[in-house]
């Protein structure tokens, strides 16, 4: 059975690596907004890579739930969830935005 300490430090391990990872794709948007499209990939790619690490501490923690066949709720694990679905969202949501300003640079220089 999972104990309170090993729900804790999983769900610290997700929540530390989604932030990261939430970091990287804040920054790979700003990066796109000063038009520095292939900084902004490099960032979005590091984003990715720390988000699997999220990813696999979080499979792992529910393949441990469903072997032990006991649903265990906690606010810390909520949280894990939340910040990990948040980082994939903030990914999407920093994609659309480098397509946007790349478009934005293509009509700027257009009309220089």
């Amino acid at each position: 059975m999972l104990d309170l300490e090993q729900l804790g430090s999983s769900a610290m391990e997700i929540i530390a690596y989604a932030g990261v990872a939430k970091s990287n794709y804040v920054e790979s948007a700003r990066l796109a907004r000063a038009y520095r499209f292939d900084e902004a990939m490099k960032k979005i790619e590091e984003g990715d890579s720390v988000l699997k690490e999220a990813h696999d501490a979080h499979l792992q923690l529910l393949q441990k739930e469903a072997s032990e066949n006991t649903p265990q709720v906690s606010m810390l694990i909520l949280h894990a969830e939340d910040q990990f679905m948040s980082s994939e969202t903030m990914k999407l949501f920093a994609l659309e935005l480098i397509e946007v300003y790349k478009k934005l640079k293509y009509f700027e220089d257009d009309k220089a």
